[in-house]
């Protein structure tokens, strides 16, 4: 049966024009710009007091162009300003955090969204309800009118689990709200979605606990900046720089490499400069405070964010490594992009990063700061041997493609 499909667009909604969001908004987006042109979309849908609000196809593919435009901005100003500071043409900025949307004009974007209702336009029967997102699951009353649609089959994606695993790395209080969305997602879910085996396993360990029998489909998502190789640009290319792409959080571990970059500066060597892409989180008043007070720190690091798809392709494909010192990820779309544009990477010796990796990256503990330190002054060298065995198995991972990773994707939800 050739179910038609209902795409649940409240994250994007919420989103709006808020630009930078982290890896969950971005595969959303993929998701939603692919079934927003997909012939067996019936609609859109945002959750309603009463029940979901019904959106048209075409009030989805406006939704998807103005978010995906706020996530790729054509302003290049920053870009050249990076550019030019990675070249020694700039000096380095006190680490303000990047701007953001004001809240009214978010709110502006948003409520006329928020209420819409393209009438008589119905969730169909029998058919497809996707959830990527896991958007406000915490809040089970928005969620109960699944029960009143047993014709309907309702598949989410779970990202992972890390909030109940490891709750010390997240916001106070995040790991009783994320509980009551998972119970609320597993409720409901007649399949789910997700990104990796190692967080496939842990769910369903979560499901065995509570008894209850639910298909998961693995699928490694693809790169969200793109596929296509990008020109190498010499001038970039002899630079001396790596780069860290994620929004600033504790988990993510700004704060070692931070501290051994004080350390690099303080060496007998000139230091590599650093780059940090993304957004600001939560509880990293450290790291920000690092950023602006520590003048050691100011000539190397660079802290930026609202970067164009192309330039931050750019910057990662002439860089001398991609850095993921995370204590712990349910996936790492940054190591598959920097691995899918030939770009070395330094990983966290974490069961997640060998399988996306595909144990083409140096993996090396979270906690062990000499052993990052090490692998920075190697991959420094431009003929480092260890840079170069790098160098190699970047150019032999094997990216996954868009097409691919929708065919499989669908095949699975035919067999609901």
């Amino acid at each position: 049966m050739t179910r038609p499909i209902v795409y649940d667009a409240t994250h994007l909604v919420s989103l709006g024009t808020a630009s930078g969001a982290a890896g969950i908004g971005r595969l959303d987006l993929a998701f939603a710009r692919h079934f927003a042109a997909h012939p067996r979309l019936a609609c859109g849908a945002h959750y309603g007091a009463r029940g979901p609000h019904a959106l048209a196809p075409s009030r989805l593919s406006r939704i998807v162009a103005d978010v995906g435009a706020a996530f790729a901005p054509d302003d290049s100003t920053e870009w050249t300003r990076l550019r030019g500071w990675l070249l020694g043409e700039e000096p380095a900025p006190i680490a303000t955090a990047p701007a953001s949307r004001s809240a009214l004009g978010q709110f502006l974007w948003r409520a006329p969204l928020r209420l819409a209702n393209d009438g008589p336009r119905a969730l169909p029967p029998d058919a497809l309800y996707l959830n990527i997102a896991q958007h406000a699951c915490e809040f089970p009353l928005l969620f109960r009118w699944l029960e009143q649609r047993p014709d309907m089959r309702a598949v989410f994606f779970l990202h992972d689990l890390l909030p109940l695993d490891r709750p010390e790395l997240f916001r106070r209080g995040y790991e009783a709200l994320f509980r009551r969305r998972v119970d609320t997602i597993l409720r409901h879910a007649n399949a789910l979605l997700t990104t990796s085996e190692a967080v496939a396993e842990r769910v369903e360990r979560e499901i065995a606990r509570k008894g209850a029998r639910i298909p998961i489909h693995v699928e490694p998502p693809p790169s969200t900046q793109g596929e296509a190789m990008v020109a190498r640009d010499e001038d970039l290319a002899r630079c001396d720089y790596f780069v860290l792409v994620s929004t600033l959080e504790p988990r993510k571990n700004h704060l070692m490499l931070l501290n051994l970059w004080r350390a690099l500066a303080a060496g007998p060597r000139p230091a590599p400069k650093l780059v940090l892409v993304g957004g600001r989180g939560w509880e990293n008043e450290q790291i920000v405070d690092m950023l602006n007070r520590c003048e050691a720190l100011r000539p190397h690091v660079r802290w930026t964010s609202d970067l164009p798809t192309a330039a931050l392709r750019h910057l990662l494909s002439n860089a001398n490594a991609l850095l993921m010192p995370s204590f712990a990820e349910g996936y790492g779309l940054p190591v598959v992009e920097a691995l899918s544009l030939g770009t070395p990477a330094i990983v966290s010796d974490i069961p997640v990063f060998h399988e996306i990796a595909q144990e083409r990256a140096l993996f090396l503990s979270p906690i062990d700061g000499l052993g990052w330190k090490r692998a920075i002054e190697d991959f420094s060298m431009t003929d480092s041997p260890r840079r170069l065995a790098a160098i190699d198995a970047a150019r032999r991972f094997e990216a996954p493609n868009w097409p691919r990773y929708f065919e499989r994707v669908e095949s699975f939800l035919d067999s609901l």
